[in-house]
């Protein structure tokens, strides 16, 4: 059974709609990253929250849908992340711009959020099916990134650039490297690949 991370209602002020669907994702995110997502029920979420299945499926409509959103929050930054690139002037820093960017927006929810999708594959896969979004956001980097005639193998370099946190993700299991340690080590790593 879920520890409680919220005040019983009553003791708090009440939340917007915004805020209590935030926190519904924070405190999903680290119940599936624990517990996995099958490991994971919404009366385990709602527990955790303090309130009931009924108040928390006014917010999501079930387990998937909160899984889908947390997807779909990472596509949203992808898209963003595009947009900057397409405003920037065409050079050979822009790559290290971009990743540099993009792993100054990473924070102890995203890592969790890595890790939770490392940790439960089959759903990652149901979701990119269902959510092409994160997949087609990095396809659309690539291209912001690279001439129309570039080659596999400097797609590749781009593609490896992005994924930094994710190799940092997976070098520190069983070590005691913090969420700093890992985004300072992804980020050395971008800055060397792309001197």
């Amino acid at each position: 059974m879920a520890t409680p991370v919220a005040p019983s209602a009553g003791t708090q002020p009440r939340r917007s709609a915004a805020a209590t669907r935030a926190e519904i994702l924070r405190v999903a995110l680290d119940l599936f990253t624990r517990q996995g997502y099958d490991g994971t029920s919404i009366r385990d979420i709602a527990e955790a929250l303090g309130m009931t299945k009924s108040s928390l499926y006014y917010h999501f409509p079930g387990k998937e849908a909160i899984a889908s959103a947390l997807a779909e929050r990472r596509g949203r930054e992808l898209e963003e992340l595009v947009r900057w690139i397409e405003e920037q002037p065409p050079g050979p820093g822009l790559l290290r711009d971009a990743a540099l960017r993009w792993l100054a927006s990473a924070d102890a929810e995203q890592i969790r959020g890595m890790r939770f999708a490392r940790a439960n594959q089959p759903v990652m896969h149901r979701l990119a099916e269902e959510h092409a979004g994160i997949r087609q956001g990095f396809d659309r980097v690539v291209e912001a990134l690279l001439p129309g005639g570039a080659g596999i193998r400097e797609r590749l370099r781009v593609r490896m650039v992005f994924e930094t946190l994710s190799a940092a993700i997976l070098a520190a299991e069983g070590t005691d490297a913090t969420d700093d340690d890992i985004i300072a080590a992804a980020r050395d790593a971008v800055v060397a690949a792309t001197s």
